[in-house]
């Protein structure tokens, strides 16, 4: 609805009340302050009120006024992104549970499939490393079902994946409050670090998933990863290794990638602090699963030769 729209509404309710007054002649605010002279003239269908033909009292009153500003037409809201094309002989491949959500918010019917097969498109674009495909898609589906919250996180880590960090902040905060869940809470902290929101900001999203057991652990390691990243960044090394070292002490630390990562920032950490053995220590580890990860054994060779 406009905001022309809603004055008029609004402008009618009010007025339809003090019509039915008048034409009842009861004492009061429609006629009875009035009524006990002649009635007035009344029209079916019109506005009983002086001079305004249907419209909201006082607006002749300004069209008369000399000095009154021009009046302009409240702008038409934007149409949204067009529909993409999408493919006709293809069924949405989700799970049974995401498509009973859907059809449970915006009924069975052809804009379900639509819906659904925008998030199906998009999944397998994300996994392909194709966020503009996935972005395509999901400006459409976001726009159509805002209410939906699987919508808004796909179409947030899409927006999040182009480096768009802004709007793919809003679309998984929005998340966020749809689902009350914070399993998208690293790439919430790691947006508001990209955007410089400062420190606490980014500590307020990452600790609770870091401190979430229940939470998929990729999700965790790279809140930790963000989160020490950032105490870093602020020149507190000590607090960045001490998030690091508690994730890395739990008691389901493994040699998942994740874990990995997180080792490589920790001997990053060790590294800047000074302490070279510690660094040594955390590369050895990694080398240990996985010599080919990212320039563990380069590094390796280059603080051995340091401490030699």
């Amino acid at each position: 609805m406009t905001p022309s729209d809603g004055s008029r509404e609004h402008g009618e309710a009010r007025g339809g009340a003090r019509g039915r007054g008048a034409s009842g002649g009861r004492r009061g605010q429609g006629g009875g302050a009035r009524g006990r002279g002649a009635p007035r003239d009344e029209q079916p269908g019109k506005l009983n009120v002086p001079g305004a033909s249907g419209e909201p009292l006082g607006r002749d009153r300004a069209r008369r006024r000399p000095d009154a500003p021009p009046r302009t037409k409240a702008p038409r809201a934007p149409e949204g992104p067009p529909r993409p094309p999408l493919p006709e002989d293809e069924e949405p491949q989700l799970p049974r549970a995401v498509m009973k959500e859907i059809e449970r918010t915006l009924g069975k019917g052809p804009k379900s499939r639509d819906i659904a097969l925008c998030l199906s498109i998009a999944s397998q674009a994300l996994d392909e490393d194709r966020p503009d495909v996935a972005v395509h898609v999901l400006a459409w589906a976001r726009h159509q079902a805002p209410r939906l919250s699987m919508v808004r996180e796909a179409y947030g880590v899409a927006l999040y994946q182009q480096e768009r960090w802004a709007q793919a902040l809003s679309e998984l905060q929005a998340y966020r409050r749809m689902t009350d869940r914070n399993d998208q809470n690293h790439l919430i902290a790691d947006s508001l670090r990209a955007l410089d929101r400062g420190l606490e900001q980014v500590a307020a999203a990452a600790e609770p998933l870091v401190a979430d057991a229940q939470a998929p652990e990729d999700r965790r390691a790279e809140a930790v990863i963000v989160w020490a990243a950032a105490l870093a960044d602020e020149g507190d090394t000590g607090a960045g290794r001490a998030v690091v070292r508690r994730f890395l002490e739990r008691p389901r630390s493994g040699d998942a990638e994740h874990d990995l990562r997180v080792r490589y920032l920790a001997a990053d950490l060790a590294e800047v602090a000074g302490d070279t053995d510690e660094a040594v220590r955390q590369l050895e580890l990694i080398a240990g699963v996985d010599e080919g990860f990212l320039d563990v054994v380069e590094r390796l060779e280059g603080l051995r030769h340091l401490g030699a």
